[in-house]
């Protein structure tokens, strides 16, 4: 019966053995793929915190480039403003410089005849280019509007230098010039400005399209770094169950392996009794026992 529950542990311990060799072999396999998952999702998140911290500093540039846009705009107002009133200070100038001119006698020169004229030559050039003229005429009109063309001119510069010399016209003058220099040099910064504002416009749009590529990017990177990092606690987690299912193998052999050597011992112990036993029996028949025998019945206790 002895034998039998050993041949039995036995054959116990040998299915146990090969079990604990299938529960190392799938704890070494859940442990590398937890160590490869955990090093894939490791890889992403450390693209991800790259790609988020340029994230940050694309942000803060565009931020920059924002408020430097925001004080050039108000900046160009308050230019488009100054310009404004330059150049409206330069119209009131001009209306009353027209005034003064009509007002301001010139010797030998009525302004009004100077306009005649030019209404004359007017009508001698539209005469010119609408009607069918024959070679002599063709030539009277050019004659006519070459001779009107060069006394306009003389009456006018006369007209310009004589009113020229007038002091009320010369202040005027200077006025009306600083005016629209003043206003010609504001309009020149309110261009250059709106120049700088449209070029940081378009660098503002760059960085933003940037921004939300890279913004885009890292989204990406985090899913993946989630995935992965979630795979590998499934694979962590079926690591600790084989782990412990192999301890509890482990306790389970080394369960098997006291029984069975105390079975062994028990069996061994029975079967020296039962030898010594005999012995004894040989020895109070009066036979000769050898050395050995007599080794044997002491350590059975029989002597």
């Amino acid at each position: 019966m002895a034998f039998k529950r050993s041949v039995i542990m036995t054959e116990l311990l040998d299915e146990f053995e090969e079990k604990r060799e299938a529960l190392r072999n799938i704890v070494e396999e859940h442990l590398k793929n937890r160590d490869k998952l955990s090093e894939e999702s490791q890889k992403y998140a450390s693209e991800r915190d790259v790609l988020n911290s340029k994230v940050r500093e694309l942000r803060d540039r565009a931020k920059e480039k924002i408020a430097e846009k925001s004080q050039l705009i108000e900046q160009v107002q308050k230019l488009r403003a100054e310009k404004e009133e330059y150049f409206a200070r330069y119209q009131d100038l001009r209306k009353e410089y027209r005034k003064l001119r009509g007002e301001v006698p010139v010797k030998d020169i009525d302004i009004r005849d100077i306009k005649a004229r030019e209404r004359e030559l007017q009508r001698l050039e539209t005469k010119q280019q609408t009607t069918q003229l024959t070679k002599t005429e063709e030539q009277k009109v050019v004659s006519d509007i070459r001779k009107l063309t060069n006394e306009i001119k003389k009456m006018k510069k006369s007209f310009e230098e004589t009113i020229g010399q007038n002091d009320s016209i010369k202040d005027i003058t200077e006025k009306m010039k600083k005016e629209k220099d003043e206003g010609e040099a504001m309009k020149k910064q309110v261009e250059e400005v709106s120049q700088k504002i449209s070029a940081l416009s378009e660098e503002i749009n760059t960085l933003l399209q940037e921004l939300d590529e890279t913004r885009r990017k890292a989204d990406e990177m985090h899913e993946s770094f989630i995935k992965y990092n979630q795979e590998a606690e499934k694979e962590h987690i079926e690591f600790i169950k084989a782990k412990n299912d192999l301890r509890d193998m482990e306790k389970a052999i080394f369960s098997i392996r006291t029984k069975n050597r105390t079975t062994k011992k028990k069996e061994k112990e029975t079967e020296l009794q039962k030898m010594a036993e005999e012995l004894f029996e040989k020895f109070k028949n009066g036979e000769q026992l050898t050395t050995e025998d007599l080794l044997i019945l002491q350590k059975a206790g029989l002597l």
